[in-house]
């Protein structure tokens, strides 16, 4: 007869091949850009098997791209035989998120946009506990937590500011209230120029006589500054104080289709000490 101690070491083992081998047929759809940033940052990238457009992963991952969030249709999702779905309160439409909360088999887990670093710290907290990753979740709310002090220090607090979405040689549109670049404008402790809701075209001279003291350009811009190209096509800004000051600084537009996330969030923090080494430098003009 085997020992007590020979048995609980057995069930130990047991229970951590069960463990193990729950978390290899993980199979997980993210249809969020955020979800997908979570995931990848949680080391879980490997176990998606679907993924919507806005999400991005590096080209080693092969994963299959279903469509636009909001669009989805069921029949693909299960598909690719799921057993765990991830995505915002925007996933839809209905009758696709009914049938895959009734499928067998498939756990569910929707999640709100995430707006500021506290969601982005919820957000992660309930993808890691769904996928069992809370020792990586605390590496992950660690840095989360590092970042936004660092934003939190940022010497720009009052200051106007205009976020400027560049369209690739069409009309430039700035950030109103309720969008990602007015959360991105508040977490730098910055006033929004705009006051509206949503995006809006503005031209140029529109721009000008709002006066910006900082502008912070959004686009996909690979193999020049944003800001560069900006006062290239529109010289008329350099007489803004953004201008003026060298306060036009820019971020990638990718990061942001889905509201808030890890890696949107290292950007901002980018963006903070971009804009305080800016400050200093005028300040010991």
């Amino acid at each position: 007869m085997r020992s007590i101690s020979t048995l609980v070491a057995a069930v130990i083992a047991g229970l951590f091949t069960l463990s193990h081998n729950a978390a290899a047929d993980m199979r997980i759809i993210s249809t969020d850009a955020g979800s997908t940033d979570i995931i990848r940052a949680l080391g879980e990238a490997d176990h998606l098997v679907g993924i919507d457009v806005t999400s991005s992963l590096p080209p080693q991952y092969h994963v299959a791209k279903l469509g636009y969030h909001r669009q989805l249709s069921a029949e693909g999702m299960l598909s690719l035989t799921p057993n765990i779905v991830i995505g915002s309160e925007h996933m839809g439409p209905p009758s696709t998120v009914e049938i895959i909360e009734k499928s067998q088999g498939i756990t569910l887990l929707q999640l709100p946009t995430a707006h500021n670093p506290k969601q982005i710290s919820d957000n992660i907290h309930a993808i890691a506990k769904l996928l069992g990753k809370s020792q990586q979740a605390n590496v992950l709310l660690k840095q989360i937590n590092q970042q936004s002090a660092a934003i939190s220090g940022t010497h720009i607090v009052g200051q106007s500011v205009a976020f400027i979405l560049q369209m690739d040689g069409r009309s430039l549109r700035m950030a109103g209230k309720h969008t990602v670049g007015d959360d991105i404008i508040h977490l730098l402790g910055g006033d929004n120029i705009a006051d509206y809701t949503n995006y809006q075209s503005i031209s140029p001279e529109a721009l000008l006589a709002l006066q910006p003291q900082i502008i912070i350009v959004a686009n996909r811009n690979d193999t020049q500054s944003p800001a560069q190209t900006l006062l290239s096509e529109y010289p008329l800004l350099m007489h803004t104080p953004a201008g003026k000051n060298n306060t036009i600084v820019s971020i990638d537009s990718r990061l942001l289709v889905a509201g808030m996330s890890p890696r949107a969030l290292a950007a901002v923090a980018t963006l903070s000490q971009q804009l305080d080494q800016a400050a200093s430098a005028v300040a010991s003009q």
